[in-house]
């Protein structure tokens, strides 16, 4: 009889775990990831848009739904041997909380979107990881300060910050990476941008995104960027300057959008586009 009970006892507590297993099913997050790997090629500078001969490299691609921790899982993927790794999801990533470490490797592009990043991390020691890594994209995450060491990072050619947490960005973070030319920062929480008073000096920077910001004051007095043409700067709606801008010191930008979406003193407008 006591045995009888005990059974019945185990029988009941199992159908409550899976009616409550049913009832409260663990969230899955669609995601979305390429890797290439390198395997024979020894370590050099690779230019910017290298790709491995097929010969020696190895493609993966992924695309699914995972719960929290399979998404915890790929981001462990072995760095020492990928050469360009981009990962995106498009689901509701807010309870997903994720710490990236980015730590010696071959590393070319990196792109991390959506991928519930709440820290980032760089983990190199000597010149290990100074002329490999062209593309850092984070978009999409809860990103409030870049990552220290960003400055080692000289072979850039492309940050992307869009879509985080940032209130302050100093482009002499960046000074070590004059190839750099595409920056992105468009809707994070910036209160300041710029530079110190030493020269912001970037020959190839073509792309500048500040949209969708809280700037209140911005000044180019020390910028240096003779190819820039696309710079979107609206909605920050109490910007009205930009101190130090002339037509003559950036003449490739097409100008500024007077629509309304930022507070523009309509004199200065006029007299830089």
């Amino acid at each position: 009889m006591a045995a009888a009970l005990r059974f019945l006892l185990l029988t009941i507590c199992c159908c409550y775990i899976s009616s409550s297993e049913a009832n409260n099913p663990v969230p899955k997050l669609h995601y979305d990831y390429s890797r290439i790997q390198e395997t024979d090629q020894a370590w050099k500078c690779w230019k910017e848009g290298y790709r491995p001969a097929p010969a020696t490299s190895n493609k993966i691609h992924e695309s699914g739904n995972g719960t929290a921790a399979d998404i915890e899982r790929i981001l462990r993927f072995d760095q020492s041997n990928t050469v360009l790794f981009l990962f995106a999801s498009n689901s509701d990533n807010l309870n997903l909380h994720t710490t990236f470490q980015i730590v010696p490797n071959k590393l070319v592009r990196l792109s991390l979107d959506n991928a519930g990043l709440e820290r980032l991390e760089l983990a190199f020691t000597g010149r290990d990881n100074d002329c490999r890594l062209a593309e850092l994209s984070v978009p999409r995450n809860r990103l409030s300060v870049l990552p220290a060491g960003v400055e080692r990072l000289t072979a850039l050619r492309k940050l992307d910050f869009s879509y985080n947490l940032l209130e302050e960005f100093s482009l002499d973070r960046l000074v070590n990476a004059p190839g750099l030319k595409q920056l992105l920062l468009a809707h994070n929480r910036l209160e300041s941008f710029g530079a110190s008073s030493v020269q912001a000096s970037f020959a190839s920077l073509h792309k500048l995104d500040l949209s969708n910001n809280r700037l209140r004051t911005l000044d180019s007095t020390y910028w240096s960027m003779p190819l820039l043409d696309t710079f979107h700067v609206d909605n920050n709606r109490h910007l009205t300057t930009i101190g130090g801008w002339t037509r003559t010191r950036f003449p490739l930008v097409k100008g500024f959008d007077p629509a309304g979406t930022n507070n523009w003193n309509q004199t200065w407008l006029k007299s830089v586009q």
